[in-house]
């Protein structure tokens, strides 16, 4: 039998409108006392307070639950189990004994958990685990632990078990637990390298600056170069635009040089469909970012830049402008555009007849400039079973160094069909055969210019006199399998006659061959009509096959490269291999072979144990003589909360 109650309550003389709740198996009211008990499947509810309990005891003057047997106690925010808690209601202030509560990412539990209002819990002798098993597999325990719900977690000090096994020990944690971003302490790495020595990186805060930008500082030591300071930001401001900045700034204790580097990416929207993009990444030196950026069995090479472009469409007009220098670290190639304008006039269309035309302005890294404007004009229509296309191009381009103008005009013509051939027969499965064939002519005709000298510009071509003929056949062949059509062969061949010459150029034979979903090969070639002979000769051969046992993924991709010379034969292969060996355990492979050298290049091998709540990965890599190897234990809600080689370098090779 359940009966239900509803007491109101009084403060001093006035009334409150808050009513409570109450339900279960058998209820007992004291009156001399003020005291409603509760046995049985007792239940609580005052506003959005709700608690359950094998028993109950509602103290009415104090305003006052103690709740015993397998407690749950709800308030719209928190969660809490318990086999004991005491409760104010008005107060908002509670205990709760052996209890558990669960948060975003994990659980709590703690032998005392003290509830203050505003969602804060003080947890006595309480641990903190991701793994929802009982017993957990791991977990994290302190004496004294104080959690702000979806705020932050302070805990100190902090031993990490497993199995009950102590490993690992803080004196201090301090964890976010809020959903959106929020301002904290970033986790530093430790390791070491030939060049800095031991290191301790990322040492720092991340700020949020508000809800559309955030900011890092942070700072690396290094036992052999000193102190290095990090600054990075970034901003998004929708719908105007994003953009990232990050720099550095180091000077060397051995060298006393001073050293940094700068990253700025900006992209900006503005009105009247306009997109403005700044960027730069520059250094102090070539050597900066192969210094200290990861990458150990290769040097990072890397170009500095800096500039921006700017794209606008305007009345139909479409404008693009750039300003950049671009140098390469390693061979000293210096790039610039210092501007350069492109401007695309709007399309005009008749009826088949299709005009264009733009114009453009450049100053390259020659600290010269060329101007120009060029225009064209394009036909294209089908005629019974042919499509034909009749196109002229004209331009005017003037170079300042040589303060010359030139004028000059090309033209073009091109037909081509396609042609079906269907087979009155098939092979086994194969109900029919398709040969499709695209036969093409294509003319392109420019008389030769007058003399002139001048240098090339970037982005400028200069004018040469040509006359050319070219033919194709691109041959496609198909099979019917009941209702699906599949490609299995094709076979393409190009070339040009050059009428000045009075010669056709090489023949190019490109082909692929597909068998089943998994095999593919392919061809190419050239064939010289005169000498009679082919070029060189290309083979690739791609497999890949997927497939599972007993729910276990299992991927092989096999690649084969082969090329014919008249001196040589390169012959080379790329195996991976996925799997899972069993439920748990993972298994990457890569290797590359090369057949005249007889001896594996380079290979990577990975492992990886699913540990339920923990994942621990292991590589190994080689790359001509040299090897690497890392092993990674991460806890897969908390992926900050990782061990890394780098961690125990000083222990481990």
């Amino acid at each position: 039998m359940i009966f239900y109650l509803f007491v109101f309550l009084f403060s001093n003389s006035s009334f409150s409108q808050e009513t409570v709740d109450y339900r279960g198996n058998k209820i007992v009211f004291r009156i001399d006392s003020s005291i409603v008990s509760i046995y049985g499947k007792a239940e609580v509810i005052y506003g959005n307070l709700h608690v359950w309990a094998e028993t109950l005891n509602y103290y009415l003057e104090d305003k006052f639950l103690d709740a015993r047997g397998e407690v749950r106690f709800l308030d719209g925010n928190n969660d809490i189990r318990a086999k004991r808690m005491t409760y104010y209601i008005e107060r908002e202030i509670g205990i709760a004994y052996k209890a558990k509560t669960e948060i975003e990412k994990g659980w709590f539990y703690g032998e005392k958990i003290r509830y203050l209002k505003g969602s804060v819990l003080k947890i006595s002798n309480g641990y903190y685990t991701t793994c929802e098993f009982d017993p957990p597999h791991y977990w994290f325990y302190s004496p004294n632990m104080r959690v702000n719900i979806d705020e932050d977690l302070v805990a100190e000090p902090v031993i990490l078990l497993v199995r009950g096994i102590p490993l690992f020990f803080l004196p201090f944690w301090f964890h976010p637990l809020k959903k959106e971003r929020s301002s904290g302490i970033i986790t530093p790495s430790f390791g070491s390298s030939s060049y800095e020595g031991k290191y301790i990186e990322d040492i720092g805060w991340y700020q949020i600056l508000g809800p559309h930008a955030d900011a890092i500082i942070s700072m690396d030591y290094y036992t052999k170069m000193g102190i290095k300071g990090h600054l990075s930001t970034r901003w998004k401001l929708f719908p105007y635009g994003d953009g990232t900045l990050s720099g550095s700034y180091i000077k060397e204790r051995e060298s006393g040089k001073e050293r940094w580097s700068l990253k700025v990416n900006n992209r900006s929207r503005l009105p009247g469909n306009i997109n403005l993009n700044i960027y730069s990444d520059i250094a102090s030196d070539n050597e900066y970012f192969s210094d200290y950026e990861i990458g150990e069995v290769e040097k990072l090479i890397r170009d500095i830049s800096y500039g921006g472009n700017i794209k606008a469409i305007i009345l139909g007009f479409g404008v693009y402008g750039i300003v950049e220098h671009r140098e390469n670290v390693r061979t000293g190639l210096l790039r610039e555009k210092w501007p350069s304008i492109n401007i695309t006039f709007p399309y005009i269309n008749f009826g088949i007849l299709n005009l264009r035309g733009s114009s453009k302005y450049i100053r390259d890294e020659s600290k010269h400039w060329g101007a120009g404007i060029q225009g064209g004009a394009n036909i294209g229509f089908n005629f019974f079973m042919f499509n034909l296309n009749v196109g002229s191009r004209a331009f005017n381009n003037y170079y300042e160094r040589e303060d010359v103008s030139i004028t000059h005009w090309s033209s073009n013509f091109s037909i081509k069909t396609r042609l079906y051939g269907l087979s009155i027969f098939g092979i086994g499965p194969i109900s029919k055969f398709r040969h499709v064939i695209t036969p093409s002519i294509s003319a392109s005709y420019a008389p030769e210019p007058d003399s002139f000298v001048v240098e090339p510009l970037s982005g400028f071509s200069r004018p040469v006199g040509k006359k050319s003929l070219g033919l194709s056949l691109n041959n496609l062949f198909q099979c019917k399998i009941g209702e699906n059509k599949y490609d299995f062969a094709s076979l393409s061949l190009n070339t040009s006659y050059q009428p000045k010459n009075d010669r056709f150029s090489l023949i190019s034979l490109t082909g692929n061959l597909w068998i089943g979903r998994y095999f593919r090969q392919r061809y190419s070639t050239s064939y010289n009509l005169y000498s009679e002979e082919f070029g060189d000769k290309f083979v690739t051969t791609d497999f890949k096959y997927r497939t599972s046992f007993e729910d276990k993924p299992l991927e092989i991709t096999l690649t084969h490269r082969i090329k014919f010379t008249t001196d040589e034969r390169i012959q080379q292969a790329d195996l991976g291999i996925r799997l899972n060996i069993t439920p748990k355990w993972g298994v990457n492979i890569k290797t590359h072979y090369d057949f005249e050298m007889r001896r594996i290049t380079s290979s990577r091998i990975a492992l990886t144990r699913d540990l339920h709540c923990w994942e621990l990965g292991m590589s190994y890599n080689t790359f001509g003589d040299n090897w690497d190897y890392n092993i990674r234990l991460e806890l897969k809600k908390l992926p900050e909360v990782k061990l890394e080689r780098g961690a125990l370098r000083t222990l481990l090779p």
